[in-house]
């Protein structure tokens, strides 16, 4: 069975991003805690558990205007296969995002917000501590300040590879709680606007989905993920 995973593995290898390699390093070591033919089931049964990232949060890329640059890959998923993808790897999606993800409207996950399989985005985190005010701190004032910037429309196709991408323990070390995506509103079950982020909670990796709407006001303990440019 490792023969027959072998290539899969190297080709997984070889794209990895230099800011995931300390996942590998967790996964290797925990596999190397027992011997004989069963590694396949301590692999499962330590992706059940979570990989954690031994990689701080200064090992992200930062651009000119100090924001931390992510570097995330489109895999055409639907809504549906998300929440699969996301539950299987052992994070945690609420049930406001699961109505979004799930979402049949005209504004649904589907239609708009799917990644191109293999395309690399590149997302720059603004922090809300940018704008100081609370009651200034609006989703109207957060889009114009990444507009500001130069940055593009965030997608809500965004938020499930950045919880991937970035583990609570950079989050943390980052001094955010949260991190957003401030693409157009989805409609959840009650027929109100969300959009879908990033938590990092004592109960688990989340990923949910925050009520909006252009006056909306932000906790500043937050980040905001804008699209730099796609390849």
């Amino acid at each position: 069975m490792f023969k027959n995973a072998l290539g899969p593995l190297t080709r997984t290898l070889v794209d990895i991003s230099e800011s995931r390699f300390g996942v590998v390093a967790d996964v290797a070591n925990r596999l190397n805690s027992g011997r004989g033919t069963g590694w396949d089931t301590r692999f499962r049964a330590a992706r059940r558990k979570g990989f954690s990232s031994s990689v701080p949060a200064s090992a992200f890329a930062r651009n000119e205007y100090g924001h931390v640059i992510i570097t995330i890959t489109g895999l055409n998923l639907t809504g549906a296969d998300e929440i699969k993808r996301l539950e299987e790897a052992g994070y945690r999606v609420g049930d406001y995002a699961k109505s979004c993800f799930a979402s049949t409207e005209t504004d649904d996950y589907d239609k708009n917000h799917r990644l191109v399989a293999g395309q690399t985005h590149k997302i720059a985190l603004v922090l809300g501590k940018e704008i100081a005010r609370d009651c200034d701190r609006t989703t109207t004032a957060l889009r114009k300040l990444g507009e500001k910037y130069g940055y593009g429309k965030p997608l809500a196709g965004h938020v499930p590879r950045i919880r991937e991408s970035v583990s609570d323990k950079q989050m943390e070390e980052m001094d955010i709680g949260y991190i957003a995506s401030l693409h157009e509103p989805i409609k959840d079950c009650d027929d109100y606007p969300r959009v879908l982020n990033v938590c990092r909670l004592d109960d688990g990796r989340w990923v949910s989905a925050h009520w909006d709407n252009p006056y909306n006001m932000w906790f500043d303990f937050g980040a905001f993920a804008f699209p730099v440019s796609v390849n």
